[in-house]
């Protein structure tokens, strides 16, 4: 009877495991959830073996094969927490703490860290070894670890944000309390109850995935945003040979009329418009395809590569974005730039730069035509160690109630079919990624302005912010 708890908890995750990879697919927080699953399920499993053996080889067999996963659990949820807050700088840790659960793992055949077995009245169990207090205070350092990093993302948090951080502190505090198990170990003779607390916690990390949806809308924006990218595409190259056989075509209609072979002259200046129509599907094309790179982008900024980071202008930024943007009638008219020295430069990436000053630009619009007049005003200077680059709008303003949300991934006070929420969310990720910041002040009924800072070539903040890994915007910026 002993044996029919793990047995059940070894079910419950792989069917979790299962469940979580077949709905939401292998992404950056799916994949340490998983891991957590399989650890468990192969821990349990093992144990439930050898709570029923009564062979001592195979018994002794069995309890290395558990610890070899237990060694790996604690460092798995600190994994799946790093990517629940989106803390790329903890990466260096995570790769630390994942070494050390190999080197312990290594010395599992010798009695270093488990020496040999014990019978209990419930079954055998391990016993501790002379190494087994370094894996307990690796737990502990992680389980620490995580609390401060789910408490500071929990300060910065409203909303559903806030509530998935709530159940992961909860997951945590349940997770914590399994580590009693390490003292029977220590040859303090009770049935173990960690595995209960365990299928409590990660029970409800399953729950917190699917209720609060933690990683299944960027999955599928991204899948949405790659299959636009493509038809875009066609429609562009479609526009083009229209418009560069159209004159040719148009050249033979003006011969035919003057020569009197066709009546049409009423529709001269219809035929010559047809020529701008295909110029203004391939730039409202070119407009939609950027807005499309910049959605894929937002689910590609975690893997940046500070190392391939280089000097640009703020200027250039601010003029490329301009010209990229698909504005709608007269909206360019409604943008000033207050002139930009060539010498305010920033270090880090450009098209990450653009995509948000295109986010600014698309707010900015929507509160303009809300309020039904308005302008833009675009500056930047240099400021002890960053580039500061404000961007005000006299539209209509900001609630100081909404004020504290506007960055909040989801969150957004437009109307449905008018914006996802995602915009400011970008933006603030985009910038503490490059090692700025972004932030907001507003007057209701007079203005909004976005202060975003960027790190100065050679700073501080440009040489510490952030892991470096692989530059995914780089295809974007090839194709400018």
């Amino acid at each position: 009877m002993y044996a029919i708890p793990p047995a059940i908890v070894s079910a419950m995750f792989l069917v979790f495991g299962l469940y979580i990879l077949i709905t939401q697919g292998v992404t950056r927080l799916s994949v340490p959830f998983v891991l957590m699953c399989v650890t468990t399920f192969a821990w349990q499993g093992a144990w439930t073996l050898l709570f029923q053996t009564d062979n001592p080889q195979i018994a002794g067999w069995l309890v290395r094969l558990g610890y070899l996963f237990i060694l790996f659990l604690p460092t798995t949820f600190y994994h799946f927490v790093i990517e629940v807050t989106g803390r790329r700088s903890e990466q260096p840790m995570l790769l630390v703490s994942y070494g050390l659960c190999v080197g312990l793992a290594a010395l599992l055949p010798g009695d270093q860290v488990i020496a040999g077995y014990q019978r209990q009245f419930f079954g055998f169990y391990p016993l501790a070894g002379p190494l087994h207090p370094l894996h307990v205070a690796q737990t502990v350092v992680l389980a620490g670890r995580c609390a401060q990093i789910l408490l500071a993302a929990r300060r910065q948090s409203v909303g559903e944000a806030r509530k998935r951080l709530n159940l992961c502190l909860a997951v945590l505090c349940l997770y914590s309390f399994a580590a009693i198990d390490y003292a029977v170990n220590y040859r303090y003779s009770f049935y173990p109850p960690g595995v209960l607390f365990v299928a409590l916690s990660l029970g409800l990390l399953a729950i917190t995935i699917v209720r609060y949806r933690l990683i299944h809308p960027y999955a599928l924006a991204a899948t949405i945003a790659h299959e636009i990218s493509t038809p875009l595409a066609t429609i562009g190259m479609h526009a083009d040979e229209i418009a560069s056989m159209w004159t040719h075509v148009f050249k033979g209609y003006r011969l035919a009329v003057s020569h009197g072979l066709y009546e049409d002259r009423e529709q001269w200046a219809q035929s010559e418009r047809i020529s701008q129509l295909a110029s203004a599907i391939r730039r409202e094309v070119a407009g939609t395809t950027a807005m499309v790179e910049m959605a894929l982008a937002s689910f590609t900024l975690d893997r940046l590569d500070r190392s391939r980071f280089s000097v640009h202008s703020l200027q250039h930024c601010v003029t490329a974005a301009l010209e990229r943007y698909p504005f709608r009638g007269d909206e360019r008219s409604l943008v000033t730039v207050i002139s930009i020295a060539p010498s305010v430069r920033f270090s880090g990436s450009d098209t990450v730069v653009i995509f948000v000053l295109f986010n600014l630009l698309k707010n900015a619009f929507h509160a303009i035509r809300i309020a039904g007049d308005g302008q833009i005003v675009i500056s930047a200077v240099q400021q002890d160690d960053f580039c500061v680059l404000q961007f005000r709008d006299t539209g209509p303003g900001i609630a100081p109630e909404v004020l504290p949300r506007i960055f909040d991934a989801f969150y957004s006070t437009k109307q449905h079919g008018n914006g996802a929420g995602m915009g400011l969310a970008f933006c603030r990720r985009a910038t503490e990624l490059l090692g700025g910041s972004i932030d907001c002040s507003s007057v209701p009924g007079l203005h909004t302005t976005f202060t975003v800072r960027l790190p100065l070539p050679g700073t501080l903040a440009d040489r510490t912010s952030g892991p470096a890994q692989a530059d995914s915007l780089a295809g974007i910026r090839a194709k400018r």
